[in-house]
């Protein structure tokens, strides 16, 4: 009996392992959120609410996420370019970001 118990504990944790190792990725707003805070937090504000340093992110048009990725990846004026630090699709989680933040509809915040 030791060997089906064995069997069958082998059997239940093969079928255990697919639900664990493809843990569902957080949605695009909260990762966004995190690179945010990691990156962004500290000039642009808690939650888009510049503290005078940076850009107030809540003014940001909804439709000119061009300029917004233009102006992360080059720089503008005292904000250092962060093309070569994030890649596209983290720009787009921070677009999506800032488009929850701001109550965008959802085809404007999401990636793309």
């Amino acid at each position: 009996m030791n060997g089906r118990r064995g069997l069958a504990l082998a059997f239940a944790l093969a079928a255990a392992l697919p639900a664990s190792a493809q843990e569902a990725a957080p949605p695009p707003a909260e990762a966004g959120r995190k690179i945010y805070v990691y990156s962004c937090q500290r000039c642009h504000g808690l939650n888009l609410a510049t503290n005078g340093i940076g850009f107030d992110l809540r003014t940001f048009p909804e439709h000119d996420k061009a300029r917004f990725v233009r102006s992360v990846t080059h720089g503008k004026n005292a904000m250092p370019a962060w093309g070569g630090t994030l890649k596209p699709e983290q720009m787009d989680l921070l677009w999506a970001y800032i488009g929850s933040v701001n109550g965008w509809t959802a085809s404007a915040s999401a990636p793309k």
